[in-house]
């Protein structure tokens, strides 16, 4: 109730600035208000631009359980990026019923209101003298009234951190709206410069230029798996029960974290924090922001240098969630989309083409490649509509639609090291799987801020018994990048917001939620608002937020401060200055 009364003062916020026009009718000490093409203009201003402003919310309702935020504006470059969401929009519609009803429902409700009292509006001039008395005094009222709704009456302006004065991270999504998330965000400097202490200084709290070295250098490929939409809840080796069992018995052969993260929340923000130790720190992401034409030190440039080739699977349609711009980007030699695959009857009509048949092709093709090769795929199916091919429907369905799509990919992936080791490849070959990002969840350690993040990470060599074990450390998917550095041996420098798991250390991750920072050692989470520490949270004990340490211990919130404040002016200098090369 405290959240949704709190609320109002966003909700204000956006419908001050999405009315605008009607406002400034109204207010202006000029005869706008009484021109005879006033009532039309406001009337259907109102009834075009009043669902539209609802209708964040409405999509929210359903799509925050995927993000674990409100939605910004970097929305419209995922929607408008590839035909996929046109093309998906009757399942969504179909799945959603209930949501597209209820914004009809209460759009047509507050219309009707509105058209109700639009109807009884005098629009009358008044006589000369009162006409410009009652325009001052309006233009005073509205102007003042409008200036506190959007202004407030803080230091500075409404933003998305403004909703931690009001309420505790946890309940930052049910104060803020989303139409104020988007509005706020839209043509906003993504990046500020942070100055929390000298250059010099942020380098010894946290470096991220890194070099790892050994007496000899490997050449075996590297074949990096992306398994759409696998949060660690899926998978029965790190949560105890799952849809997973081949990739369980792969984890157990290999090198695996307990807990890893991902650096982000939507599929676009995997490929920067794996291939480039990139994560998203900041309300877009990368692939999508004015940064993204930046020079970097990718993993496949870096491959280069050693004479790797390179390439980018995924079966979906060329030009999906930006993959196939972004792989430019980062040096790929080559990208293989649903144009480039062979057999176009497979491609099942909505996203591409089924995953065990992708995977087939994925083998084969690098069968063809010259060796040493780095290659990675991106499945496909543990993504809505939630379906999976005939045959395979005996697999176990869960308590949620995706569960027997997770089982799918699981058994496609099985088929494919079956595949795979028969090939000539195989042996020499460094498999690294994880998931982009985490999706529908219900256990409550999951649906927590660090839940949110947490999916699967797995080292596996066939032909390398030193590869295996369980790391209770902590990861991200920026330590994929300089960990493939470390163990090929490669004596290179590399600039990274991540740490090679070979290095059996204490690690960190770091994260960014709802304008809140978070950083984990492994054995603590410290919540950072951009200026001060609002939160500590021992981990993996108090996942849930229920004891904030912050008064506590003062001098663990200092050394985690110190860190994240040093890895926060970084990020924002080099990214934005186009400093992200290791010179």
């Amino acid at each position: 109730m405290s959240a949704f009364l709190y609320g109002i003062r966003f909700d204000l916020w956006s419908f001050s600035l999405a009315f605008l026009p009607l406002i400034l009718i109204t207010a202006l000490p000029y005869p706008l208000f009484y021109s005879p093409y006033a009532p039309r203009f406001i009337k259907w201003y109102y009834i075009i631009i009043l669902p539209i402003v609802l209708m964040p919310d409405f999509a929210d309702s359903e799509y925050s359980k995927f993000t674990g935020k409100r939605s910004t504006s970097d929305l419209f470059t995922l929607v408008t990026t590839g035909d996929d969401t046109l093309r998906m929009i009757p399942d969504f519609l179909r799945d959603f019923w209930h949501v597209a009803v209820a914004w009809i429902a209460l759009s047509s409700l507050i219309i009707g209101l509105f058209l109700y009292i639009h109807k009884r509006t005098q629009f009358r001039k008044p006589a000369a003298g009162k006409r410009i008395l009652r325009s001052v005094l309006t233009f005073l009222t509205i102007s003042g009234l409008w200036f506190l709704c959007i202004r407030g009456t803080g230091l500075k302006p409404a933003s998305l951190n403004t909703a931690l004065v009001y309420t505790r991270p946890a309940g930052v999504n049910l104060v803020l709206n989303s139409s104020f998330t988007i509005l706020n965000t839209i043509d906003k400097e993504a990046l500020a410069e942070k100055q929390f202490m000298t250059d010099s200084a942020a380098l010894k709290y946290y470096n991220p230029v890194v070099a790892y070295k050994s007496d000899s250098i490997k050449t075996d490929n590297i074949v990096i798996i992306i398994f759409e939409s696998l949060g660690s809840e899926y998978c029965g080796y790190i949560n105890g029960w799952g849809f997973t069992p081949f990739l369980d018995s792969l984890f157990s052969q290999g090198l695996t974290v307990q807990f890893n993260f991902a650096n982000g929340k939507k599929s676009p923000e995997a490929l920067p924090s794996i291939f480039a130790g990139i994560p998203t720190l900041f309300d877009q992401p990368y692939t999508s922001s004015q940064y993204v034409n930046n020079s970097i030190l990718s993993l496949p440039a870096l491959l280069k240098r050693y004479h790797y080739h390179t390439a980018f699977f995924h079966g979906g349609k060329n030009g999906t969630m930006g993959f196939d711009f972004f792989t430019k980007v980062a040096g790929f030699d080559e990208y293989y989309g649903l144009n480039e695959y062979p057999d176009k009857s497979h491609f099942d009509g909505n996203w591409g083409i089924w995953d065990h048949l992708y995977l087939s092709y994925f083998c084969k093709t690098l069968s063809g490649f010259r060796q040493p090769f780095m290659a990675s795929v991106f499945t496909l199916y543990s993504h809505r509509p939630y379906k999976v091919p005939p045959g395979y429907e005996y697999l176990p369905k869960g308590d949620y639609e995706i569960h027997q799509p997770i089982a799918y990919t699981d058994e496609a992936l099985r088929q494919f090291f079956e595949e795979a080791s028969k090939t000539d490849w195989y042996k020499n070959t460094l498999f690294i799987i994880t998931g982009d990002h985490t999706s529908l969840t219900n256990m409550p350690n999951y649906m927590t801020r660090t839940g949110f993040y947490m999916v699967p990470l797995c080292f596996y060599h066939p032909s390398d018994t030193t590869l295996k074990g369980r790391l209770y450390t902590v990861s991200q998917h920026c330590d994929v990048f300089p960990t493939i550095v470390d163990y090929m041996g490669f004596p290179d420098s590399i600039l990274v917001f991540g740490k090679s798991v070979m290095q059996r250390r204490k690690s960190i991750v770091v994260n960014y939620l709802n304008g809140v920072y978070w950083l984990c050692d492994g054995n603590y989470c410290l919540l950072f608002d951009g200026d001060k520490s609002i939160g500590l949270y021992k981990f993996p004990e108090d996942m849930m937020e229920k004891e904030n340490l912050l008064l506590l211990r003062p001098e663990k919130v200092n050394e985690l401060e110190m860190v994240i404040k040093s890895i926060i002016q970084q990020y924002n200098s080099r990214i934005k200055h186009n400093r992200m090369l290791p010179s």
